[in-house]
This record gives structure tokens, sequence and C-alpha cells, in this order.
């Protein structure tokens, strides 16, 4: 696939990117919500990054007819839309925005990758802790970093659908299984705005892979054939995230936790998903982290080709953002400051912004104007109902984005009871590590969590304490 891939294969690659650790996580997420509002938030945020990525692929279809070097490979698609559309400070804003994000997202990829497998082989007796296992994790996924672009990859993307999709079946069986035993015992917390501003986080999360869909349209044969591609994404992730995260709030209530796979009840089922899931997101880490990877090879002056350049400058890049998850290994926590913090800039804020400039400089040239690119011939040229559109979005991504991130950085650094402890703690913790491995190495798995208002309710027959 030297020439791109066709459009069907980038609906693949989006939607396998995209999905995976935001679907597990939005059960959670609609506890702060409730089922109409959480329904509601649903539907308008899943319309608002379809949207958005419309416009990031009509971007760079703009793009490439007006500057014929973006018809040849281009390392940092996004930073350069954000170049051509404000000047060179926006695109170096922009590139440290993608790389942030894409450096975080790789750590919620990996920290989601590595509790999973950790559970397995707990449930099966085998002790592994999450941060051994993210190790492990990376020494996995390290030789197949070195693969150029997602065209080179794109079978990967193909594994990490099916197994989203089997792995949804199977969350749904589960939910059907635990509705009689656990329902009845359910409690739903009260609506609070910080948790709310939260789940919007987490929200965004699950529907923001636009980090990475600059660099999907730029691979693509037929780069034109955008709109299609994220429509069909988009609804497939409506489809797959809408029974998941309802179901699993009205089955579970405030019993579940950051991710809706602890709460099946049935062990085999349970063990199943998290196997799944880790697939997908194992996988989706050489998707998300691309962007970063190639950037930073354009950074060092690496040549396009394989050689000592890449795999010296991606494999140091690679374990930073390995040991960086490290550093706060809680899946929960690091989605909620991804998802609050830069994404919403990429998501929400960038897209409309640089359309609204692309757009207007393309007319100002087609039209041969003599006035000069201002806010004055935005207003002239822009759509008015496009652009209190725009302005929503433009509102809503700044109250996530600062809501969110205050209240994600104080729960890690000023809460009086911190999240979890860094790995490097546990390491460099010897007699602690050895109590860690033999509570896992007990055969009793640590991720099952009981259901009910009081987390005391088993349909197994299992303890929950």
């Amino acid at each position: 696939m030297e020439n791109g891939y066709s459009w069907y294969i980038a609906v693949i690659f989006t939607f396998g990117e995209t999905a995976g650790s935001g679907l597990v996580a939005l059960p959670n997420a609609m506890l702060a919500l409730g089922p109409i509002v959480g329904i509601i938030t649903l539907v308008v945020m899943c319309l608002i990054p379809f949207y958005t990525a419309t416009l990031l692929g009509n971007n760079w279809i703009i793009m490439k007819t007006r500057w014929s070097e973006y018809s040849e490979h281009c390392r940092n698609p996004y930073p350069a839309m954000a170049q051509k559309a404000m000047g060179d400070w926006m695109g170096h804003f922009t590139s440290f925005c993608t790389y942030l994000t894409v450096f975080g997202g790789t750590a919620v990829f990996s920290l989601l990758a590595s509790k999973t497998i950790s559970e397995v082989l707990n449930g099966f007796g085998i002790g592994a802790t999450m941060c051994s296992t993210l190790i492990a994790v990376g020494v996995v996924l390290w030789p197949f970093v070195m693969l150029k672009s997602p065209m080179h990859f794109w079978q990967v993307s193909i594994v990490a659908t099916i197994s989203t999709v089997t792995a949804v079946a199977l969350i749904l069986f589960g939910y059907a299984l635990d509705a009689g035993g656990c329902y009845q015992h359910s409690a739903y917390p009260e609506f609070t705005p910080i948790a709310a501003s939260n789940s919007l986080a987490t929200i965004i999360f699950a529907y923001g892979g636009h980090p990475c869909i600059p660099t999907i349209v730029h691979d693509m044969k037929t780069p034109q054939h955008y709109f299609r591609c994220f429509l069909l994404s988009y609804i497939a992730l409506f489809l797959l995230y809408t029974p998941v995260s309802l179901l699993g709030f009205w089955i579970y209530g405030d019993s579940v936790t950051d991710s809706i796979i602890s709460s099946i009840q049935n062990d085999t089922l349970r063990r199943g998903i998290s196997v799944l899931i880790a697939v997908h997101v194992f996988f989706s880490v050489l998707i998300i982290a691309n962007p970063l990877l190639q950037a930073s090879e354009h950074v060092f002056g690496v040549k396009q080709e394989f050689g000592l350049g890449r795999f010296l400058t991606r494999t140091v890049v690679f374990w930073i953002m390995i040991f960086s998850a490290a550093t706060v290994p809680n899946f929960g926590v690091v989605v909620n400051l991804v998802g609050g913090s830069t994404l919403p800039l990429l998501v929400l804020i960038f897209p409309p912004l640089f359309a609204m400039c692309l757009e207007t400089r393309q007319k100002l040239e087609e039209d041969g104007a003599k006035e000069d690119f201002s806010v004055m011939s935005i207003w002239k040229y822009h759509s008015k109902p496009r652009l209190l559109l725009d302005l929503f979005i433009y509102a809503l991504g700044f109250y996530v984005m600062f809501h969110s991130t205050y209240h994600s950085v104080s729960s890690i650094f000023f809460s009086e009871h911190p999240p979890t402890r860094s790995c490097f703690s546990n390491w460099f913790n010897f007699s602690e590590q050895n109590n860690q491995n033999l509570t896992v190495s007990s055969g009793h798995s640590t991720h099952f969590q009981c259901c009910g208002a009081f987390r005391n309710v088993s349909l197994t027959g299992r303890s929950c304490f």
C-alpha cells in the first residue's frame, strides 16, 4: 500500500485507534450524568467530534490543492495545517499540543493493556503486577514501533477492530447475565458539576481520535473520501458506545469503577473480555504513537528509510512514553487528565478554527481580493450559522479543558488520598514489592468487583472483601 490505503481501510483505522480505552470507561462517566443527560451527551459528543473530524479532512484537501509539497509524504500533517492556517507560532503550539496528547494517549492505552493483561494472569494464579506487565508490553511493542506509518501496518487496525466488536458482544452478554441479580441492588450518585466535567473529558477521549486523523487522511489513496470514512466510523462508535455505557450504568450503578470489565460477574467471561480489550489497545498503541514518532524523526533530521537513526530515535521516545506511564499507573486518572487538557483543543477548538482560516484564505485567493486576511475577512466570507456553531464548540472545549484539568491535576498532586503510587516507588521498595507479589500470587483475581450499593453482592458466590 505504498500509494495509500482505501477509504474503508481508513474507516477501520479511525475506529480502531479511537475505540478501546474510552469504551470501558464510559459506564463510569455516565454515573455523573444520569440516563437522560447521559443519552443527550453521548449524541452531542458524537456529532461534534464527527463534525470536527470532517473539518480536518477538508483542511487537508485544501492544503493538498494549494500547496504541492503536501502531495508527498508529510510527517506532521496536523502542525503543518496549523502553520498554513495561522502562522508559524500556531504550528509550533499545535505541535506541542498534538504530541503531548499522543504522548498521554499512548500512556493511557499502555496502562489499559498492562492492567487487563495483569488481571487475566492474576485470575489464573500467575503473579503479575500492573507495573511489571507495563514493561512487558513495552518490550513486545518495541520492534513494531519501527514501522514507518499507518499504511505500513494497516493489518493491525483490522485485528483491533475485530477484537473490540467481539469484546462489546461479550460485555453485553455479561450484562444480560448480571442484570437480574445486580440491578435490584444498584444505587446511583447525585449530580455534581465536578464529576460531570470529568465525565465530559472521558467522553471526549472516547471519541477523540483527532490527533491521528490528519495522518490517516494523509495516508488515504483518495483523501477526498474522508467524509464517508468518518461517517461510518462515528456511526459504528456510537452504536458500540451507547449500549455499553447506558446499560452498564443502569445495571451496576455506582459500583462501577474506572473500567466496566471489573463489574462483569462471570470469571470466564470477564477474562475473555480482558484479553480482547488487551489485544485492541495493544495494537492501537502502534497507531496512536506513530505521529509523535514520525515528528521526532523530523526534528532530528532522520531519513525516511529505516536505519540506525530511526531505531535510536524511536527507541528513546517510545521508552520515555512507557516510563512516563509508570509514574501515574492509574487508568481512570490519566484518561481524565488527557481528555481534559490538550485533547479538547485538538478535537473541539483547533479543527473549526483552522478550517475558518484556511477556507477564508482560499476564498480570498479565488476572488482575487486585494484585502489581507483578517478577522473582518473571516466575518465576510464565513457562514454565520456555522460561525455560531463553532463558537458554541469553542466554549464547550475551553470549559472542559480548564475545569477537568484543574480537578485531575488536583487529584494527582494535592489530594489527601492520592489515586495511586508510582511504579518506581514499588520497584525500589523491596519489602513492599514482596508483599504485593504475595498478594497477586494467591490465586485471587484482584480485578473482580462485586455489585450493589455497598459492593457486597456477588452472583458467583465469591467473597467481596
